[in-house]
């Protein structure tokens, strides 16, 4: 009997066919579907699903061998649960890190230029009116968390002529000095010295609401905050005082506390903001990456293989001792 794979990512297979044709050969089932709920996880093997919410209860009552996030933050996933049960959960890791950074990069430039502002003016007002914006060159980007993106930020803003700043606790100082940055002990210091700030840390209990009234009182009144993260990282309520007040100059949010937000939220108030639809990882380029490995991750685990990018690493032992032999 063929293995069954449900599929809960409108991105999957949507620009080439190639993921959904590679799970075929390779003898799977493969079911797309918009949502899900505990029963529809009844008699399927494996789980291929990006931001939709896969609860305790859903895991408990499925049939699931492996959960396979389709990007990398798993936030929306209960990995407790998956752990207990012995569910491998994997991440697409580095699949979108460019896109996300070009996107970061995107947003420091609209924002330093008021692009967006200049748009809408012309476009909708018809209105003739000059904007002085400022370069990025020699201005100082904070950037907070070294993973696979945040080290493409780094890279693309070094290039752009930026001095960087790196906050990450869990990362050798002499790593970040390899990428031309300087590292900082303290995430006020970073805030303090910054004209611009960037996330790119996971959402977890530590890192919630990081960014909230203290912080933003911290950054200069003339710098930017840039969120292409995860929403749950900036409290939007202290925000938004902040951009209303002036505390600072601006923001660009790709990602937000609900998604999609309240049409009626106060975030809509504040024309000194750029928001986007979390499209940070919607490339053509980094779906197809996102598609493949996690098709990739799925096959590898039904041939006895562990996964390359399993999240809860403490399955991995439960594998070895089933006999699962570490993929090359």
């Amino acid at each position: 009997m063929k293995k069954r794979i449900l599929v809960v990512t409108r991105t999957f297979g949507k620009y080439s066919r190639d993921p959904i044709d590679f799970l075929e050969r390779e003898g799977f089932e493969v079911i797309k579907v918009d949502r899900i709920d505990a029963k529809a996880l009844k008699g399927v093997d494996a789980l291929i699903v990006g931001t939709h919410p896969v609860t305790a209860e859903m895991i408990e009552s499925s049939d699931l061998k492996i959960i396979a996030k389709h990007g990398v933050g798993v936030d929306n996933i209960d990995l407790e649960t998956a752990t207990n049960k012995g569910i491998p959960v994997t991440i697409t890791t580095g699949a979108n890190s460019l896109s996300v950074a070009e996107l970061t990069i995107a947003f420091a430039f609209a924002l330093s230029r008021g692009l967006i502002w200049a748009h809408n003016m012309l476009f909708y007002e018809r209105k003739w009116e000059s904007i002085v914006g400022q370069e990025i060159a020699g201005k100082v980007l904070g950037v907070v968390g070294f993973g696979a993106i945040g080290r493409e930020v780094v890279k693309k803003a070094t290039c752009l002529g930026m001095k960087v700043l790196v906050y990450d606790p869990f990362v050798s100082k002499d790593s970040i000095r390899l990428y031309e940055a300087i590292p900082v002990d303290e995430l006020d210091q970073l805030l303090k010295e910054s004209d611009i700030v960037s996330l790119h840390v996971p959402l977890n209990e530590d890192t919630r609401n990081m960014i909230g009234e203290r912080e933003l009182n911290l950054m200069k009144r003339s710098a930017f905050l840039i969120n292409t993260s995860r929403g749950g990282l900036v409290d939007e309520a202290a925000l938004v005082k902040a951009l209303k007040e002036g505390r600072i100059a601006g923001a660009a949010l790709d990602v937000f506390q609900e998604e999609p937000p309240d049409p009626n939220s106060p975030l809509f108030e504040c024309p000194n903001l750029i928001v986007t639809a979390h499209i940070g990882a919607h490339t053509k380029e980094a779906i197809y990456r996102m598609n493949m490995m996690a098709a990739q991750s799925v096959a590898e685990f039904f041939k006895g293989k562990v996964p390359k990018h399993i999240v809860n690493k403490e399955v991995v032992d439960i594998l070895k001792r089933k006999g699962y032999q570490e993929a090359s």
